[in-house]
This record gives C-alpha cells, structure tokens and sequence, in this order.
C-alpha cells in the first residue's frame, strides 16, 4: 500500500500507477548505483593507465580508442586564489589583467519570501522553478 507524508501527516494514496513508479524509481535507482560502482573501477583503471602513458609530458588529454569506441580522460587542475593580499603584491599592476573579479548577489529567504507577494520586488528578480527533486530516502 502507498502512503504519502507531507511533514507528520501520513495518509494513503490509492494509485496503482504511482506504486509502480515509486517501485520501478527505487528498483532502477538501485541498479544505476550498483552500475556506477563499476563505472568507478573502469575510470580509475583508465586514468592510471592514462597517467602512465601521459608520464611527464605537458599534455593533458589522452583518448584510448579500440575500433568504433573511444574514451577520452582529461586532466586539469582547479585553481583558486587563497590569498588575494599576497597575490596583488606578487603582480601588481598585472593583478586585473589575470584574475577576473566577480560580485555576486544572492537574495536571502526573507527576500524570496516578499517577491512572491510583492509585484515592485518579483519585477526586480528573475524567479525560475527548480526542476523537482526526487531521492530514494528510509522510510
């Protein structure tokens, strides 16, 4: 039997369909993850492999191909600055040539609360519905 939960209320749901979505959603979850698990194996025999080849050279992309498949690994690095102060010193005039500056305005949830009664604020805002989450949880 379905049951359905909105915070401490629990009542039942008679919808044969949303049973068997509920149970096809939690049996494909599963074999998705127990998949992924050896995707996981797959990948880091590959990036081993790859950084064996790659060695010391200045590359960053190896593609192995066998035949009609192929599979790329890329490897980068993901920089950040942790010191802005010393990085200024160190570059000086140079600072604004290579680090780009970004402002950033995020509305707190007593703003997003007034632009949904508001039209002067939601006129100001871009307001966009988030595609629907959906997780296998413990009951």
């Amino acid at each position: 039997m379905l049951h359905a939960k909105i915070g401490k209320d629990e009542f039942p749901v008679k919808d044969r369909k949303a049973l068997a979505d509920l149970l096809g959603f939690v049996e494909t979850k599963a074999k998705i993850d127990a998949l992924n698990e050896v995707l996981k194996g797959y990948k880091s025999g590959l990036v081993e492999k790859a950084r064996e080849i790659i060695g010391d050279s200045e590359a960053q992309t190896l593609t192995f191909v066998a035949g009609d498949d192929a599979v790329k690994v890329s490897f980068g690095y993901d920089i950040k600055i942790d010191d802005e102060a010393a990085l200024v010193e160190l570059l000086g005039e140079r600072f604004d040539d290579l680090v780009k500056t970004v402002v950033s305005y995020k509305p707190e949830t007593k703003l997003k609360e007034m632009a949904l009664e508001d039209d002067g604020i939601k006129s100001c805002l871009k307001i966009k519905e988030k595609t629907p989450s959906v997780a296998v949880v413990k009951p």
